[in-house]
């Protein structure tokens, strides 16, 4: 169910032309990755209620803690990055059918390793999966 969550945000970002961006389950090192700006999507957090039953269908509610992290190419600014976030990455997230966004926490760090500045962002997603029943 992780993966399917990250696996939809990433398609909706993709669909909307950001091409540099990742699952946080990739495991490809950084150097392998675009050298400019690239975004990675990860879960935070998960909780799934009781499961709701239909003679067809299993509905499961859920609360997950979607993290998004924009790493910028090494020239950029803390502006160049929140500007990024605000006209490519915001509205790919307030328009996700299914899942109910809201924002959480947001900071922006210098990371010495990769000698870059990487926001995160955090949001609050609540959704509810479906799944057939399977017949005996």
């Amino acid at each position: 169910m992780l993966r399917d969550i990250i696996n939809d945000v990433i398609s909706k970002l993709r669909a909307c032309g950001i091409d540099a961006v990742y699952s946080a389950f990739d495991a490809a090192d950084i150097s392998k990755k675009e050298k400019e700006l690239f975004t990675v999507v990860g879960i935070g957090g998960f909780e799934s209620s009781t499961p709701i039953y239909s003679p067809s269908y299993i509905y499961i509610p859920f609360r997950a803690d979607i993290e998004i992290r924009i790493t910028a190419s090494k020239n950029s600014s803390a502006d160049d990055i929140f500007l990024f976030y605000d006209e490519n990455i915001e509205p790919v997230i307030a328009d996700m059918s299914g899942l109910t966004c809201s924002l959480s926490k947001m900071s922006i760090k210098f990371d010495s390793n990769i000698q870059r500045l990487v926001l995160t962002v955090v949001l609050s997603a609540r959704g509810i999966t479906k799944t057939e029943r399977s017949t005996p």
